[in-house]
């Protein structure tokens, strides 16, 4: 990797990891609550990843490209949905139940994120310089057996919540979720079981 790619790579980890720093501190001081303000935070922080995949693309990074893919593509469609019930343009949960899982299902999915690329941007931006400390690959390496399935329990119920009651019964809201969940079910156990052979090399 010459200079100008490493110079590149780092600028990007610590930005990326500072928006997130960033996003997490507002999250957390307004009680996980989303405001506008946090909205703007989180907008940067996640849309930043789209660069991630033409970082895999162009074989700058080791991360495999359908897999980054599928993981940068399902928080779009996530954050879609978060920034449209936001605006109003989605007519939300329904239920007082219903709104309860809604919220209780975005702070899962965020503060998972939060906490996963908050820990894995400061180890990318390490690693470059051939500096990170091993409690730092622990958290990354260890994180994940918990956050991950958080994250994506908390995404499923962003989607059943936003998605299917904007109509009843078997439409075009309801055949998305289904597509939504094959995905999931094909590239969540890829994705999990990928990051626990990383867990075993890293950490061995």
């Amino acid at each position: 990797m010459n200079n100008t790619i490493r110079n590149y790579l780092a600028a990007y980890n610590f930005t990326a990891f500072v928006f997130w720093i960033l996003f997490l501190a507002f999250y957390l001081v307004s009680g996980l609550h989303l405001s506008n303000v946090n909205m703007w935070w989180l907008n940067i922080a996640q849309g930043m990843a789209v660069l991630e995949i033409l970082h895999a693309l162009l074989k700058w990074v080791k991360s495999p490209v359908l897999s980054t893919t599928a993981q940068v593509l399902s928080r779009l469609g996530v954050m879609l949905l978060i920034n449209a019930y936001m605006l109003g343009y989605l007519p939300g949960p329904g239920t007082k139940q219903n709104a309860l899982l809604l919220n209780a299902g975005i702070c899962m999915a965020l503060m998972a994120w939060s906490i996963t690329e908050i820990v894995r941007y400061a180890l990318y931006f390490a690693a470059l310089f051939k500096r990170q400390p091993y409690w730092l690959l622990w958290l990354r390496y260890s994180f994940f057996i918990v956050l991950y399935p958080m994250g994506v329990t908390g995404e499923w119920l962003i989607f059943l919540f936003l998605i299917v009651p904007a109509g009843p019964a078997f439409n075009v809201n309801t055949a998305l979720i289904a597509v939504i969940f094959v995905v999931y079910f094909l590239f969540f156990p890829r994705l999990y079981k990928y990051l626990w052979a990383q867990r075993k090399l890293k950490l061995q």
